[in-house]
């Protein structure tokens, strides 16, 4: 009987495209984003919030907003954003009426424990 290792490394050299691992790195708005006519605007209802790309990019919510032209990054996004359950929206007017909404519920659940504990 023989015993060997098994590896994943072949499989790797067989790939038609070399994927680049990005873990570790971020990005966040740029100002040639801003300036970009084609760039697109994503809000998303946590102000400090990440988005894990299946490269391992990190994108960052700065404010709630993040701005890009990037079409692999827009397609990943548009993927994801403007779903009923999603966080993350293309209109800052939706992703505004979820925080009112969140709101709510919480000023909700407050009032709903303080009149529970008089």
């Amino acid at each position: 009987m023989s015993t060997g290792m098994v590896s994943s490394a072949s499989a790797l050299q067989n790939l038609k495209e070399k994927t680049v691992i990005r873990a570790g790195e971020k990005v966040s708005t740029s100002p040639e984003a801003i300036k970009d006519p084609n760039a697109k605007t994503y809000y998303h209802s946590a102000k400090g919030a990440r988005f894990i790309m299946p490269d391992g990019l990190e994108i960052q919510f700065m404010g709630g907003q993040f701005t890009t032209s990037d079409p692999a990054i827009m397609a990943e996004l548009d993927a994801v954003a403007n779903k009923s359950t999603s966080m993350m929206y293309t209109k800052q007017e939706a992703a505004a009426a979820l925080k009112a909404t969140l709101k709510q519920a919480a000023d909700d659940a407050a009032d709903t424990a303080g009149k529970a504990s008089t």
